[in-house]
Parts: C-alpha cells; structure tokens; sequence
C-alpha cells in the first residue's frame, strides 16, 4: 500500500524525538513509503527551531535527509493538489501544510499517515474522504 508520511513521522528519522512515532512507524515498515516536499520544507522549520536553541545534531540531520531522500519515494504535486488545499484550508483548517499533505495523499491515491488528530477530527466533520493509515 502507498502511504504518504505526515512531516512527524519523517522528523525521527533526522533524530527529533516525537512521541508516539514509533508506533505507527513498526507498522509501516511493509508499505511503499512516500514523502512530500511541502514536508521537507517543514522539517527544515524544525530543525531551525531546534538549532536556534542548541538542540540540534548535524550529523543525525544530514544522515537522516539523506535517507528519506534515498529511501522513500517523492510524492507527485500538480495544480490540482494545491487548489484541493487551498480550498481544505478555506473550508477552516489553519495549518497549510495538512492541507497540501492531505490533498497529496488524497490524489496520489495513498493513505495518509499522520498523528494529528485535529486533521483527522477535521476531515471527519467536513465529511471529507477519510483516508488516514490506521
């Protein structure tokens, strides 16, 4: 199965601990795994965050990017995906990124694996295709 991996579940693999990752990473370990740019994006604002305040390891960084880059496959965008997002993010939910991650695995025909449960609780009222790795 095709699951598109939510910037949390790429943060650990840089060496940023997040509780309860491990978790469902164990149990994506037979599936194609897919990262999205929007996410790469993202765990560099991390990084910086943690780097500002001295918690940052470069040697875990530089090998952990290597490998999603090497290891997972890149997700595919088009017009369509970031219009579907904009239009998620019209409809209420703040966070960008969940948007365009959400739309990406919407129509790249994946699951989308994810612990935020504010997207899922989102996606549940809005009556939006349910299509979280569970």
């Amino acid at each position: 199965m095709k699951v598109l991996l939510d910037t949390s579940l790429l943060l650990p693999t840089l060496g940023i601990e997040v509780e309860r990752a491990d978790k469902i990473l164990k149990r994506l370990r037979d599936h194609e795994l897919y990262y999205s740019d929007f996410s790469i994006l993202e765990c560099l604002w991390v990084v910086n965050s943690l780097k500002k305040k001295g918690k940052f390891d470069y040697d875990s960084f530089e090998s952990g990017i290597k490998s999603i880059l090497e290891c997972y496959a890149k997700a595919d965008i088009n017009a369509e995906i970031v219009l579907k997002a904009f239009e998620i993010h019209e409809m209420g939910h703040k966070d960008i990124i969940d948007c365009l991650l959400y739309s990406t695995a919407l129509h790249n025909n994946m699951k989308f694996a994810s612990l935020d449960n504010e997207l899922k609780k989102f996606v549940r009222n809005n009556n939006l295709e349910y299509i979280f790795f569970k």
